[in-house]
C-alpha cells in the first residue's frame, strides 16, 4: 500500500511508498519546501513532523500571502 499526496486543486498527484517518514521528509523527497504548504493528513492538519502511515491521504494547501 502506498501514501496518496496531492494539492487542493488536483493538480499534482501521486502515490509513493512512504510508510514511517515524517511529513516534512515527504515534501523533501518530493521536492516540496514544507514553509509553502499547509499540510492536511486524513483531513487533519498535521505539522512536518507527523508520521506517515501507508493508506495515508495527504491533501497540500499552498500558503497564500500578500497585503
Amino acid at each position: 500500500m502506498a501514501v496518496k499526496i496531492r494539492t487542493v486543486d488536483n493538480s499534482f498527484v501521486k502515490e509513493i511508498d512512504a510508510d514511517g517518514i515524517t511529513v516534512g521528509a515527504l515534501l523533501k523527497k518530493l521536492g516540496l519546501l514544507v514553509e509553502e504548504y499547509v499540510v492536511v493528513k486524513n483531513n487533519q492538519v498535521v505539522t512536518e513532523d507527523d508520521i506517515v502511515r501507508d493508506g495515508d491521504e495527504i491533501v497540500l494547501y499552498p500558503v497564500v500571502s500578500g497585503g
